[in-house]
């Protein structure tokens, strides 16, 4: 018998597929794109990828506190994660493309890898301490420079929608090469696409932007310490959200 649960689960299919193969057309294009532009590939991430997949699954997103976005002075912007669409909800907040700092396996996934280190994405080798290191102060002159990174300091996504404890590599990094970083709290991406599941459904999201944080506050503060007070100030953007 045909019931809701049915239902959803043809359109769940419908819309598994769609994201492939728009995944799949993306990929190839920004790849081939990126060979003569690189603010090419960059526009096609933020302006047609970003949007056609939040949309596709039934999300819309609105954010606050845009006033702590400062795009003439770069730095690293530390959200929570609980779903894959985290990154497209950032892009269509920030309307800049944010860079990625990201670990070294991803990149061997074929068109995914491949797009992604066309693109600027920041690898880190966390087996290789020597190596994580070299592509920390890496990315730290990459910032200087004018990069707008984003990262993820739980290391993966929340598997009970809890933020977890926010790991030191971000600000070690932040510490070493003088960045500042900018909190921030996602909400609603969750339901859209729960991790461990090929599930979507449809989700107001918001986006909640913090107050930048001096890096020099911070200086004589541990990369924990530093970490720990950063967790604490995305808690207090999700207990006023």
């Amino acid at each position: 018998m045909f019931n809701l649960n049915t239902m959803w689960f043809i359109i769940n299919v419908l819309q598994l597929f769609f994201i492939i193969v728009f995944n799949i057309i993306i990929m190839i294009t920004v790849m081939i794109l990126g060979i003569f532009s690189k603010k090419a590939m960059h526009w096609i991430g933020v302006k047609i990828w970003a949007p056609v997949l939040v949309k596709c699954v039934g999300g819309s997103v609105q954010s606050s506190g845009r006033e702590n976005i400062n795009l003439l002075k770069p730095c690293i912007y530390v959200a929570n994660h609980s779903s894959h669409f985290d990154i497209p909800v950032l892009f269509m907040t920030f309307q800049i493309f944010l860079f990625f700092i990201a670990k070294k396996e991803l990149k061997k996934i074929p068109l995914f890898g491949w797009a992604n280190s066309m693109a600027g994405t920041i690898w880190i080798d966390r087996k290789d301490r020597s190596k994580a290191r070299e592509s920390m102060l890496k990315a730290g002159e990459s910032i200087k420079k004018g990069k707008n990174v984003i990262s993820f300091p739980e290391g993966t996504r929340s598997k009970d929608g809890k933020i977890g404890i926010f790991k030191r590599g971000t600000f070690q990094l932040a510490q070493n090469c003088d960045v500042d970083i900018v909190p921030i709290y996602i909400k609603g991406t969750r339901p859209l696409n729960p991790p461990g599941y090929w599930k979507f459904r449809p989700s107001k999201v918001l986006v909640v932007i913090g107050e930048r944080l001096n890096i020099e506050d911070f200086k004589d503060k541990t990369p924990e310490e530093f970490a720990n007070y950063t967790q604490s100030k995305v808690l207090e953007l999700e207990a006023a959200n």
